[in-house]
């Protein structure tokens, strides 16, 4: 069962590397892509091709990490008690969700506040899973 769990919580952290993809895609577009000569215009479209991918699905990439982090979460409560550093990092994953659905279904102004508070929670987020991969073991509850 431990298994189980150990597949969800990679399910989720793949999950959200995917919808971080977004950001970074984006970035380098930005930065990089836009600048680059007429004779990369091959490796130009097939940039383009994988944006076009990445930003597509970030919002599913984002849904399959949160919901596997529920499985996961739930596993662990039975199996093996909870860990402080997994409810803090499941916890900020699911603030990101849900800023990620207010943005998309509310607010929908993709220059607004909220969209600081998804990016930046997001990148939290990574310092948060590393922490919780080093140190799971030595912060659990046991009930």
């Amino acid at each position: 069962m431990k298994d189980l769990a150990g597949f969800f919580g990679w399910i989720s952290a793949i999950g959200y590397g995917g919808a971080l993809l977004n950001f970074f895609i984006k970035y380098i577009n930005k930065k990089y892509i836009v600048k680059l000569s007429k004779d990369k215009k091959k490796f130009v479209n097939y940039y383009r091709i994988l944006m076009k991918f990445v930003v597509k699905y970030h919002r599913y990439f984002g849904i399959i990490g949160s919901i596997a982090v529920i499985v996961h979460f739930i596993i662990m409560f039975n199996v093996e008690g909870l860990s402080i550093t997994g409810i803090i990092a499941a916890g900020t994953m699911w603030i990101v969700f849900l800023l990620g659905i207010y943005g998309t279904y509310i607010n929908k102004n993709v220059r607004g506040n909220w969209v600081k508070i998804h990016r930046s929670l997001a990148f939290i987020l990574i310092i948060m899973l590393f922490i919780h991969l080093v140190f799971k073991e030595s912060f659990i509850i046991r009930f």
